[in-house]
């Protein structure tokens, strides 16, 4: 008896863990295109195609090279979520009324995904397929501060209601990144280099931007960061990385001067991921008086 509870939750436990892959939402056709291209994509060797973009930014991301001029007349593109369940966005090379809004950035003229504003759910895993080629891409969006808070102390603190600090002056800066991206795909190598570039992601304080001159005006350090991770829309992961450090104001000018800053870019706050260093947009304007 108790050898037969054990086994009864062994598998209930079993069933909740794995998750199924989700192709009720195909047609069988849809269905068989997908299972071969996913089959012939996990035997191949080379490494996974993944891409990292910055949210907001532009994306043009080429499917399909026209090398010989040749017209390819059974394109499909798939999308896959954490849940396992498939899209199918384009299905011999017409666009489907099934998909979701990320279908709009595919482009039939220029044959790949392309919009001017990429927004979150555009992170994930796609399959391409054609006559002659299947192929995957992963695709890792980034925000590198998501919030930005200024504190003294304990007590928030604004720059508009006090532009003006002393030399020396030091706050305390708490701000956010965030990276939205799929590891839970039938592409098992894929999920695989995707995990592996998301956990060796970093931030970061560097000093390289020279022509910026930041580190004239103001000095950080004691960064401390965070991750915590969480399931988005029932479709993505995303990691926030919580950050803190200290930063020093100063004024590199004589007794009686006062150093003006205005937006200033604070590009020295840094995001490290894959060999790819993606730099803080954000601008401060301050006053610090010698």
């Amino acid at each position: 008896m108790i050898l037969i509870t054990f086994l009864f939750l062994w598998i209930f436990h079993c069933s909740i863990d794995r998750v199924y892959t989700d192709l009720p939402i195909l047609s069988s056709k849809q269905n068989q295109v997908w299972l071969d291209a996913v089959s012939q994509i996990n035997q191949i060797t080379d490494e996974p195609w993944i891409v990292i973009l910055e949210l907001g930014n532009a994306m043009d991301i080429p499917l399909y090279n026209n090398r010989d001029d040749s017209i390819i007349q059974n394109r499909h593109i798939f999308k896959q979520n954490i849940n396992k369940r498939i899209d199918c966005y384009l299905f011999e090379n017409q666009l489907t009324s099934t998909t979701s809004s990320s279908s709009n950035i595919y482009d039939l003229c220029r044959e790949g995904l392309v919009t001017q504003e990429i927004q979150s759910n555009m992170a994930g895993i796609y399959v391409y397929i054609d006559d002659e080629m299947n192929s995957g891409l992963g695709i890792i969006l980034v925000r590198i501060t998501n919030s930005f808070q200024w504190f003294n102390g304990t007590k928030s603190y604004s720059f508009r209601k006090q532009p003006t600090l002393q030399n020396g002056t030091q706050l305390s800066l708490a701000f956010e990144t965030t990276l939205y991206y799929n590891s839970n795909s039938d592409l098992i190598s894929y999920n695989q280099h995707i995990d592996s570039i998301i956990q060796e992601a970093t931030i970061s304080i560097e000093n390289n931007d020279l022509a910026n001159n930041l580190q004239n005006f103001f000095s950080m350090d004691k960064l401390s960061c965070q991750r915590h991770e969480q399931i988005v829309d029932d479709n993505l992961r995303l990691l926030t990385f919580v950050c803190i450090t200290k930063v020093t104001f100063k004024c590199p000018l004589t007794v009686g001067s006062t150093c003006w800053i205005e937006n200033k870019r604070m590009s020295n706050i840094v995001l490290n991921i894959n060999s790819l260093t993606f730099v803080s947009d954000r601008t401060i304007t301050v006053r610090i008086d010698v």
